[in-house]
C-alpha cells in the first residue's frame, strides 16, 4: 500500500513538472512573437559626417624586420604603433637577460639514429 502512494506522489510530481515546462514554452513563444523584430545592424563603418567625427588617416602596416628589431609594437589603440622608448628598451633588455639565464643550462641530447632493419628474406618458391 505504501509503495502505491509513493508511486502516485512521484507521478503527480512528474505531471506537475511537465505541465510547468509546457506552460513555460507556450508563454515564451507568445512573448517572442509579440516582441518587435530585432533591429539589423550594419557592422561596416559609416561614412563620416562633416564636423561630427574626427577621422584618422589609415596607418601603413608595420613590417617586422631589422628596422623593428628590439622595438615594441603596441596594439592598445587598435592599430600597430612601433615604439622605441627608454622604458621599452629597459624592459626588453631585462627580458633578454631572463631568457639567457633560463636557457643557459638547457641542453639537448642528439637524436639516436634508428637501427636499420635486417633485409627481408626472399620467399621460398616451391
Amino acid at each position: 500500500m505504501r509503495r502505491s502512494k509513493e508511486i502516485i506522489v512521484l507521478l503527480a510530481l512528474l505531471v506537475g513538472a511537465m505541465g510547468f515546462v509546457l506552460w513555460y514554452v507556450i508563454d515564451r513563444r507568445a512573448k517572442n512573437r509579440a516582441a518587435p523584430a530585432p533591429v539589423t545592424r550594419n557592422l561596416s563603418p559609416e561614412p563620416p559626417s562633416a564636423g561630427t567625427q574626427t577621422v584618422r588617416p589609415p596607418q601603413e602596416p608595420v613590417v617586422l624586420g631589422p628596422q623593428t628589431e628590439r622595438k615594441t609594437v603596441d596594439f592598445s589603440t587598435g592599430q600597430a604603433v612601433v615604439k622605441d622608448s627608454a622604458a621599452d628598451r629597459a624592459a626588453i633588455d631585462e627580458a633578454m637577460k631572463d631568457i639567457a639565464a633560463a636557457s643557459k643550462e638547457v641542453t639537448f641530447e642528439p637524436t639516436p639514429k634508428p637501427k636499420a632493419a635486417p633485409p627481408a628474406q626472399p620467399a621460398k618458391q616451391p
